[in-house]
């Protein structure tokens, strides 16, 4: 892949994906880089600026101490938040947060808001080997997710602003599955949630957006 100009700050967000590959294999477990980057990523080429960088890493929690360390050994500032079970890092203008995942068969379970809130769906639709960006080896969430989670995140928070960016992905992903003959409801089929949050927001734990069912 052709290195054509990329801004400061993207190429700080690359060398950071490269040392998220390198902390994940360091700790044997994957980090799956899921939101804004994954349409570039499938692209080829950063098509924008970013803010931050988001993802989910399997079995997070037993090898928390491990990564910690591995990222302090790479100049990050690093951070837990213990309510939400969020890993953060920083270095410099970039950051990046990652959540939990858990496996179970082919269930994965991405705790984002730790053990208040999972999404649950197809392990399989995570990438099952590394893709190539810029040199840069990095895994991501896959299509499939990304466009499930953007149908049901309106049902996941009621709280939820869409953004232009968010109306542009989604429309990028739906095209991608029509591309692939991907069936819709083949994907909302299998992506649910339960989020006991939104009970102590006085939701009922019955109903969206404490419990978000296949959209049959």
């Amino acid at each position: 892949m052709s290195m054509d100009y990329i801004s400061e700050s993207n190429l700080s967000y690359l060398n950071m994906m490269k040392d998220i590959y390198e902390v994940s294999l360091a700790c044997n477990t994957k980090t799956y880089i899921w939101g804004g980057f994954t349409v570039d990523i499938l692209e080829g080429k950063f098509l924008r600026e970013h803010g931050d960088l988001d993802g989910f890493v399997e079995n997070m929690m037993a090898l928390l101490d491990d990564l910690k360390s591995e990222y302090e050994s790479k100049g990050y500032e690093v951070d837990f938040i213990n309510d939400i079970n969020m890993l953060t890092i920083r270095k410099g203008d970039q950051h990046a947060a990652f959540n939990p995942l858990d496996v179970n068969e082919n269930v994965a379970m991405w705790r984002h808001i730790g053990d208040q809130g999972t999404v649950y769906f197809p392990y399989s639709w995570l990438d099952n080997a590394p893709r190539e960006f810029y040199n840069t080896y990095v895994y991501t969430s896959g299509i499939n997710f990304e466009y499930g989670f953007r149908k049901i995140v309106h049902l996941l928070n009621p709280e939820w602003k869409v953004r232009e960016k968010d109306r542009v992905s989604l429309e990028y992903f739906q095209n991608k599955i029509i591309e692939k003959g991907i069936n819709e409801k083949d994907i909302l089929s299998c992506i649910w949630s339960y989020s006991p949050f939104w009970i102590k927001k006085g939701y009922s734990p019955f109903d969206k957006p404490t419990l978000v069912w296949p959209m049959l």
